[in-house]
């Protein structure tokens, strides 16, 4: 008698999304009906022969176990927390939808080894007024309303929500989403956020590789704002402005800027206010004019000067290349890194094969890209000075996750 071997059809779904293949390619290479695969990939389960099974495996490349293990973390299209601009596509959105639930299940694998920081980010209601909504967020994660955030990605993660940086080119994703270059598709989302796992609790933040310190920080900021005040799903044109509004008022506080900056600032006077609060002369500027501490007609001249004016160092103008831009490092994840050290004592994709997980070693590689890599000598030895900016991509091995373990200045308690 032949043998059977019962798989889960949305784990065949997934895979194919995994590897940007068409319905079409895999009946093709499996030499099955089309009907069939969509029968397949619409079942819950589905029985096939040890040989189906076996070619299954071969073309879309993921583990056997993966296919007979069942999914826990489901995400839809809709519940990706951000505005899905009108020529992105439906091919785009599913395997935006499918990496974040892959990666929920990768988290939720490492929470049962050791668990994971509980989550201390407030969901608040729509109508809260982003001021106040950005102080929550500060109390919640025990931050003075009225200090910089030094180092915003140790904040998020401290508070159970996790950070996936998208390689430019992963091994994943380059054929949906055109990622051969800074310039390509993937412009079209900088970040995106949505709740993962088996009961959807563990808030994770996917951005794209940035060498802009700023766009980072900022769009870091931007999808909290989404987790906390857009937990619905179904992001709007109206919540990406008001999480980006949440984004300038979590890092730099109205307020205090209003005490900071004068009515009538020229460009060279905000440079160093960019500098305390790590906040762009562009983002600056817009948040400024919405929190009317700059009138529509300064706002608009210094919006030009921006876009006008030289810098020297880059050949280009400010408005494209920020004069600080090369000041700080991009801040990176630990987390995941952390954790695979403490759960599985890996510390790449590669050390993770003993374990048998369901998982590709080129999927886990992307879960893990842009991470920092552990310190090269214990916390305690790194002394108590300020605490230093987020290694490079080219200087991990350098500066290591050194601040992660530091204790903020700005912390209560």
């Amino acid at each position: 008698m032949m043998s059977t071997v019962d798989v889960y059809g949305l784990r065949v779904n997934q895979a194919r999304v995994m590897r940007a293949m068409t319905v079409t390619a895999v009946m093709e290479a499996l030499g099955w009906k089309h009907s069939r695969l969509n029968r397949v990939e619409k079942s819950t389960t589905a029985t096939l022969s040890a040989e189906d099974f076996e070619r299954l495996v071969e073309v879309l490349r993921f583990p056997a176990k993966f296919f007979t293990t069942a999914p826990t973390s489901r995400v839809h299209q809709s519940d990706l927390l951000f505005r899905a601009p009108r020529s992105i596509t439906a091919a785009e959105r599913e395997y935006l939808a499918q990496f974040a639930a892959l990666a929920g299940e990768f988290l939720d694998e490492l929470n049962t080894r050791t668990q994971l920081p509980p989550v201390k980010l407030p969901i608040q209601p729509v109508d809260t007024p982003v001021d106040q909504a950005a102080q929550t967020v500060r109390r919640s994660w025990g931050l003075e309303p009225d200090a910089p955030i030094e180092y915003l990605i140790h904040e998020i993660e401290r508070s159970g929500a996790a950070v996936v940086v998208r390689r430019l080119l992963t091994s994943s994703s380059r054929r949906i989403l055109g990622d051969g270059d800074s310039t390509g598709k993937l412009d079209k989302h900088l970040g995106y956020s949505v709740r993962v796992g088996e009961f959807n609790t563990r808030p994770l933040i996917v951005v794209r590789q940035s060498n802009s310190w700023e766009r980072t920080r900022w769009t870091l900021a931007h999808e909290v704002g989404h987790l906390s005040l857009h937990a619905s799903g179904s992001v709007t044109e109206a919540c990406e402005e008001q999480a980006s509004q949440f984004a300038s008022e979590l890092l730099a506080p109205a307020a205090v800027l209003a005490t900071e900056v004068s009515r009538a600032p020229s460009l060279a006077e905000l440079l160093p206010v960019k500098a305390k609060w790590g906040l762009s002369l562009g983002a600056l500027l817009r948040h400024l004019h919405t929190s009317e501490l700059l009138t529509e007609p300064r706002f608009d001249a210094l919006r030009r000067q921006l876009y006008t004016r030289a810098n020297t160092e880059t050949g280009t103008t400010w408005g494209r290349v920020e004069p600080g831009w090369n000041d700080r490092e991009v801040e990176r994840p630990r987390l995941i890194s952390k954790w695979l050290e403490m759960g599985f004592s890996a510390r790449s994709a590669a050390m993770l094969a003993p374990y048998d997980l369901p998982w590709p070693q080129d999927l886990m590689e992307d879960f893990m890209a842009g991470q920092r890599a552990a310190p090269a000598a214990p916390a305690a030895a790194v002394g108590q000075g300020r605490r230093p900016a987020a290694p490079p991509a080219t200087k991990a091995s350098e500066a290591g996750g050194k601040v992660i373990a530091l204790r903020p200045r700005n912390r209560r308690g």
